[in-house]
C-alpha cells in the first residue's frame, strides 16, 4: 500500500492496540508504517515455495522507524 492510502487508512489508537497485543514496543515510526501496510508473509513465502526454504520465524518485539516527515 502506498504512504498516502496507509495515512488515509490507519489511526494509532488501533495501530497501538494491535501493536500491545503482539507485545511489540513501538518508540518511533509513522502510521505509514503500520503492520497493516505490509503484504501478507504466510501468503508471498506460500507463492515463493519453489524458491525459499524457510528456516526460521523472527518476530518483531522492537520497532524503532523514522517518525513521519
Amino acid at each position: 500500500m502506498s504512504r498516502t492510502k496507509a495515512r488515509e487508512s490507519f489511526v494509532w489508537g488501533g495501530v497501538r492496540r494491535e501493536l500491545q497485543v503482539a507485545k511489540v514496543e513501538l518508540i518511533s515510526a509513522g502510521i505509514d508504517e503500520a503492520p497493516g501496510v505490509y503484504k501478507d508473509i504466510h501468503k508471498e513465502m506460500a507463492q515463493q515455495r519453489d524458491l525459499v526454504v524457510p528456516i526460521a520465524r523472527l518476530n518483531p518485539r522492537l520497532v524503532k522507524m523514522a517518525p513521519r516527515g
